[in-house]
């Protein structure tokens, strides 16, 4: 009798999501508008949401949404889309944390359209595995192999209000797949529906605003929308809601040389009521908590000639253990441009992690 299934997967996974949860006071009057974030973050669903695509991005700390010039502004700040004057296409693939799953690994595409009438218009698909997952008897039997996967298609558009103020808005559908229905019906009884596999759906809204030539900040609220479902008893998870806040200066911006430094502050929302109940009770240790439970990125890039790209960054997640620099690099030819974002510093555990990316402006 197949009393107890032993899924080699879902530990680690759940490591990993506990690992990549967590993270800033800005921006409080919105949630009041937000009854999604009772729960808490550690219960947040759809984490693969918050992982940072690009190798541009994460060579540079992950500091992107006050930047968002090329296809990656479809994920860190859809409102970056309204200054792009050409079509873009960018490719992404990184073996993800081979520390914990050797055949686990992160894809993304995203691609940047100009509207003849106005606006411009983008999308991406994200597509996040943790390898194949063994089922088996609490003896050792196997009794079944899946992929794991979870997924995300989004469709974006940004415009300019005027010459320094752009807007945009993107909406997404998100679909995770863990374990085939069966499996969980096998393990809970027949009477349980469902568990395996879960949707949802959610939008973004952001700004990005040119000061002048040298200054320009970004603001992206993301993953707004309901939980994601798993099984049919009306359990739940909230989905990661994030903030972003950004700031870019480019200190040097001649057509021989760029150099652009950028700093980046990241709130998961999902249980910030309750870090505000720990502000009323200990102000003062409340608001250390929150800040430290603020992803903190700093980075700069640096472009020769439009041929030579360098990149290095810092990156903070006190509360997840995720703490150190990053790096990376690429080069460009004639609209098209090959990097690479290496993280792997940032982990307490041995693990490569290198982000490789494909670009292609026309």
């Amino acid at each position: 009798m197949l009393e107890i299934y032993s899924l080699t997967n879902s530990k680690s996974y759940a490591k990993l999501k506990d690992r990549m949860k967590r993270i800033l006071l800005i921006g409080l009057f919105l949630l009041l508008l937000v009854p999604n974030l009772q729960g808490s973050a550690s219960e947040a669903g759809a984490i693969f949401l918050i992982i940072y695509p690009g190798a541009r991005p994460n060579g540079m700390g992950t500091v992107f949404t006050a930047i968002s010039d090329d296809a990656y502004a479809t994920y860190y700040n859809d409102a970056g889309l309204g200054f792009q004057e050409e079509n873009y296409v960018g490719l992404m693939h990184a073996n993800w944390l081979s520390g914990l799953y050797p055949d686990m690994y992160y894809e993304f595409i995203g691609l940047v359209h100009p509207l003849a009438g106005g606006g411009v218009i983008g999308g991406h698909i994200i597509y996040l595995t943790t390898g194949e997952t063994i089922g088996t008897t609490i003896e050792g039997t196997e009794i079944a192999r899946w992929r794991t996967f979870d997924a995300a298609v989004k469709i974006s558009y940004g415009t300019k209000l005027n010459e320094r103020l752009a807007i945009g808005l993107g909406a997404k559908f998100i679909y995770s797949f863990l374990v085939p229905a069966w499996v969980v019906e096998k393990i809970l009884g027949m009477d349980y529906k469902g568990g395996g596999t879960g949707t949802a759906w959610g939008f973004d809204v952001s700004t990005l605003y040119i000061l002048n030539r040298y200054i320009q900040m970004g603001a992206s609220l993301q993953n707004i929308g309901p939980n994601i479902k798993y099984t049919d008893t009306g359990e739940s998870d909230p989905i990661p809601w994030t903030l972003r806040l950004g700031i870019a200066w480019h200190p040097i911006r001649s057509k021989a040389n760029k150099l652009t430094i950028s700093l980046e502050l990241t709130k998961i929302l999902v249980g910030i009521f309750s870090d505000l109940r720990e502000v009323q009770k200990d102000f003062k240790e409340g608001l250390s908590y929150i800040y430290q439970d603020t992803w903190k990125g700093i980075g700069a890039e640096y472009i020769w000639s439009d041929l030579l790209c360098l990149r290095a960054g810092y990156f903070w997640d006190t509360i997840g253990s995720r703490v150190g620099p990053t790096f990376g690099g690429g080069i460009m030819f004639r609209g098209l441009r090959l990097d690479i974002g290496v993280d792997s510093p940032l982990y307490d555990f041995p693990t490569d992690n290198y982000r490789f990316s494909l670009s292609y402006t026309f």
